[in-house]
């Protein structure tokens, strides 16, 4: 089966504070998964140390609310322990903040571990969001076999 493209968004800067985000559409697995990672050096990103939440068709649909206007924010809290992830274990839980903004769009993703608090901040534009807006909008599509 073919893998579908990751839907990248990259926020590098001089001052190596900068951040980035993936959402892929899992067609195996019927899912979408977010990934999120720091600025690790000027060209690099720490994906070894990303956050990763999978999105629900009804997340993506509250995600959908901020992008479509209806609303300027959703808090969505996941507990990967209620589930059979991997990672329930290590990963207390985490939250994706998704808010709009005179610029776009912020999301920050933060995750509780045994090891303490991360969290990443990604600023997004207007014209990514209207790309998320269908990326996302196509994978329930998708997931619901319409």
């Amino acid at each position: 089966m073919e893998r579908s493209k990751s839907f990248a968004i990259y926020k590098a800067n001089k001052n190596i504070n900068g951040s980035a985000l993936q959402v892929d559409f899992n067609k195996l697995k019927q899912s979408v998964f977010m990934e999120c990672a720091n600025q690790k050096s000027e060209d690099r990103f720490d994906w070894d140390n990303k956050i990763t939440v999978k999105l629900s068709a009804s997340d993506m649909g509250r995600i959908l609310e901020v992008l479509e206007g209806c609303t300027s924010e959703v808090k969505l809290f996941h507990q990967p322990s209620k589930g059979e992830y991997k990672t329930a274990e290590s990963v207390k839980n985490a939250v994706v903040n998704f808010s709009s903004s005179s610029m776009g769009f912020s999301v920050r993703v933060s995750q509780q571990t045994n090891e303490g608090l991360k969290a990443v901040n990604v600023n997004i534009s207007k014209g990514e969001g209207i790309l998320l807006r269908i990326l996302l909008s196509k994978a329930i599509e998708q997931m619901y076999g319409w």
